[in-house]
Formats: C-alpha cells, structure tokens, sequence
C-alpha cells in the first residue's frame, strides 16, 4: 500500500465512524477500496478520475461477472470515497457496462414443508428457526434477542438495533 493510500485509508474509517456508520459498512467499504487500489496498480490517490471508476465498474460486470446490487455497492463505495475522503466529484458516470440483473423469484415452501422441516430440530435450534422464519427476522436480530424484547402479554416482539440500527 503506498504511502498516499495510508492517509487515505485512516480519513476513510474517520469519515465512516463521524458519520456513525455500522463496522459492517466500514468493512465493506474498506474492501471496495482496496479493490479499488489493487485494480489501479496502486496508482496515486492524487490523480484518480471518473475514468477510473468507469473501467473498474465496467470491470467488475465484464471480467468478474459480479450481480448488479455488487456492482452498486463497489460504486456506493467509491462514491463515498471520492466525496469524502479525496473531496472531489466523478459526476455522472456514463458509459459503465452494467451488471446484468437476475430476475428473482422467491422460493416459499409450503406449510407441509415447513412443518417438515421443524419436526427435525430439536431444542433450542428449533425456537431460534420458528423466531426466523415466523417473525422474518435477520439471524443476527434474532441471535440478539432479550427476554425485556418480548411484551408477552400483547403478543409483541421488538427487535432492537435491527439492520441500521433501526427498532422494529
């Protein structure tokens, strides 16, 4: 890593943690940036351009084959980079070959399936996949759940510090 790209990796988790962003975002960030990095041959912060970003994005959809919602999070990334750590604007972006998108089609198994599925679990994995799965929650959500989260007498579930450190 050169010297350049020292400072700018310390301004990167300044500006992330002023801003309050969750460690995951830091990470993810970070990562993107040092991909970033290793694709431009660690060419001098100073002289990166919207050029730049326009071959990596392009990249990233051509020769790595990423998803779309992977190519938006690398150009997030950078964005934020460029914005708040190098205090300079890419503006539009034209010309990015874009990540084909997949149309998704959710999978739901029925309830002979789910039913299935629960008779095989035993104590206490099958509370945690019956919490999952009927209160559509995120695993980590879950894993973080207290007694004081459930108002057992209105039937209520809180999850505190869900995904963005949002209450739901």
């Amino acid at each position: 890593m050169g010297a350049s790209w020292k400072g700018e990796y310390a301004r990167l988790v300044d500006e992330i943690k002023v801003r309050h962003y969750s460690p995951k975002t830091l990470q993810t960030y970070k990562g993107w940036v040092q991909h970033f990095q290793t694709f431009l041959r660690s060419q001098a912060s100073e002289s990166l351009s919207a050029d730049d970003v326009k071959e990596f994005l392009t990249s990233l959809a051509v020769k790595r084959k990423v998803s779309s919602t992977t190519q938006n999070q690398a150009f997030n990334a950078l964005l934020f980079f460029y914005r708040h750590v190098l205090k300079k604007e890419f503006g539009k972006i034209d010309g990015v070959v874009r990540a084909k998108r997949k149309p998704y089609i959710p999978v739901v198994l029925s309830r002979e399936e789910i039913d299935a599925v629960l008779k095989h679990l035993e104590p206490p994995y099958d509370l945690v996949v019956k919490l999952l799965y009927g209160c559509g929650l995120r695993l980590f959500e879950c894993l973080g759940l207290r007694v004081h989260c459930m108002n057992f007498d209105a039937g209520v579930l809180t999850v505190h510090d869900g995904k963005g450190q949002k209450d739901r």
